[in-house]
């Protein structure tokens, strides 16, 4: 029995894309050359298309990360975040259906591949899901800025005798945020209501939003917060991978110290020809990204499986706005996640895998396990993940810390 695996090209944006990327590329673009409002842009795909999980959304809204494209939000007039839903199957016959009255030409191909085949055929675009789960921290970074540390200040000196430090006072309020304990009760409890809300407008409008079950702590980051959206993930060797190639598991759920196994530095080109080439492309292609000032001076080391691992000194250019240690914010969600990482290849490799790990994150994170990356590239290509998170085990928000902030974790 076959399988289809069906490619799209649209013209003028792209070709060979799959449905997820068709999506996204469209309603991109259409967002671009209209600058709808959110609302707008809803009318013109609205939830029935996609069905029961929904099409648009305000990125502050989501609360199931896996299901929308996160790490690539839209901007829309009045300057709203939004995300696109990453959830399409058969339903994409609506959407097609729809971007062909909008004016997209689009066109199709079928792949077609027998299930009894064990490996990919070579020559063969596949589709290549990689899953790494378990407990797994991120963190967020940010600034508390001008208006909010100033209503944060007066808020202070409303507080009882226990809450004696700004660190106290936002760890207080942020806790109002989060589901299934007692922040709101403890900050009640703590506080002079009455002038908190005569001289706190926005602090006092937040938490009423909070009360009345309309913000969380993503809506913390986006009212409260100057917050970069960049997650830094922290995946450390006891996490589970799994690999599937055209929906076949080439590599069962193990730990990823299984996977790896024996772990040994590349010192120079005679070493290893072949994983020095691919480092020194690695760093071509994305040192800019990451602003390494030399990308012919990097470190590589290889798995025993031929996965390199890259341990640099990197600075992503969405936190260089958040390296300072006054008034910055860190917030550390410890989640039991999926990090779901789909693309598509031409004869997949395993060693053309690599991760890429912050110089500092050992330090910054301080933890057990062995820290192995924050992020997972192939083919010398960025691969973002869709996140399922299972359940949180905590949150824990850190106010001017001499060791969590971003500054640290980018420069020590």
């Amino acid at each position: 029995m076959a399988k289809n695996y069906t490619k799209y090209t649209v013209a003028g944006l792209g070709e060979n894309l799959n449905k997820r990327k068709l999506v996204f590329e469209i309603v991109k673009d259409y967002a671009a050359k209209n600058n709808p409002s959110f609302e707008e842009l809803q009318k013109v795909f609205p939830d029935e298309i996609q069905g029961s999980l929904g099409f648009i959304r305000k990125k502050s809204d989501v609360k199931d990360f896996k299901r929308f494209n996160m790490n690539e939000p839209l901007s829309v007039k009045n300057e709203s975040n939004v995300v696109v839903s990453n959830q399409w199957g058969e339903n994409i016959a609506n959407f097609l259906e729809v971007a062909e009255n909008l004016g997209y030409k689009i066109s199709s191909k079928i792949q077609e591949e027998e299930n009894t085949i064990e490996a990919p055929a070579p020559g063969i675009e596949n589709e290549v899901n990689i899953n790494i789960s378990g407990r797994i921290s991120n963190y967020m970074f940010g600034i508390l800025g001008n208006e909010a540390y100033a209503e944060c200040e007066k808020a202070l000196s409303y507080a009882s005798d226990d809450i004696t430090t700004m660190a106290d006072f936002v760890k207080m309020y942020y806790e109002t945020t989060l589901y299934d304990g007692d922040g709101m009760e403890i900050f009640l409890e703590n506080m002079d209501m009455e002038q908190f809300n005569s001289n706190c407008p926005l602090l006092s409008e937040f938490l009423e939003q909070v009360k009345e079950g309309n913000a969380s702590h993503l809506q913390f980051y986006e009212d409260i917060l100057d917050m970069s959206w960049e997650q830094v993930n922290i995946i450390e060797d006891d996490a589970l991978i799994t690999i599937t190639v055209d929906e076949k598991e080439i590599v069962s759920a193990q730990p990823l110290k299984d996977f790896l196994v024996e772990i040994e530095q590349i010192f120079d080109e005679e070493d290893d020809p072949k994983a020095f080439a691919m480092a020194r492309e690695f760093w071509s292609k994305n040192g800019g990204d990451f602003n390494m000032e030399d990308s012919e001076e990097f470190q590589v080391s290889k798995a025993a499986n031929g996965v390199l691992l890259f341990n640099e000194w990197i600075q992503p250019t969405r936190l260089l706005d958040y390296q300072t240690r006054e008034r910055n914010i860190t917030v550390e969600h410890d989640n039991i996640v999926d990090f779901d990482y789909y693309f598509d290849a031409v004869d997949f490799d395993v060693s053309k895998l690599a991760f890429l790990k912050f110089a500092n994150a050992t330090d910054f994170h301080e933890s057990g396990p062995d820290y192995v990356g924050s992020y997972l590239a192939y083919d010398n290509n960025i691969i973002e993940p869709d996140q399922n998170i299972h359940r949180d085990k905590g949150f824990t928000i850190h106010y001017e810390p001499t060791f969590k902030s971003c500054d640290f974790l980018l420069l020590g």
